[in-house]
């Protein structure tokens, strides 16, 4: 028989709800001030940009997402100053992405909340225990990722 403690670590459960209230904190916290016509879906492949640059393939692989989904998600930055794309040095074929400087500024932004958010954390659970959630997270997604779960 299910307890009413038991449905509250159900672990999908958890999940969704993290998710939920990590997307509000996002669209409360981050993508209201400076940037009101960022969109927060674009957050991870903004972030994963970073200040060196990286090509659309690459930022596809590891995102684990289509280059047409982040084509699609470069226009829009773009259109919004935050990106830059410049013909690769070593591959005519291909497009390196750079933040803009209004970009760099909103990356730097976004880094310091998130820095702060995880300080929050780590004085809630403990730094050993948030670095091991990390751990943890981690290793689902991976799971996730390797398609582990389709051969149970």
């Amino acid at each position: 028989m299910e307890t009413a403690e038991d449905s509250k670590r159900i672990a999908v459960k958890l999940v969704y709800l993290l998710k939920r209230f990590t997307d509000e904190w996002i669209s409360k916290q981050l993508c209201c001030g400076d940037q009101p016509c960022f969109n927060y879906s674009h957050l991870p492949l903004f972030m994963s940009i970073g200040r060196t640059g990286i090509s659309n393939s690459v930022l596809a692989e590891r995102l684990n997402v289509t280059k047409q989904a982040t084509s699609k998600i470069i226009k829009e930055l773009e259109s919004l100053n935050m990106v830059r794309s410049e013909k690769s040095q070593t591959d005519a074929r291909s497009m390196t992405l750079y933040l803009t400087a209004d970009g760099e500024k909103f990356y730097q932004h976004v880094k310091n909340q998130i820095l702060k958010l995880e300080e929050q954390y780590k004085k809630l659970v403990g730094a050993k225990n948030y670095e091991i959630a990390i751990d943890v997270m981690l290793q689902l997604i991976n799971f996730h990722e390797k398609g582990t779960w389709m051969c149970q």
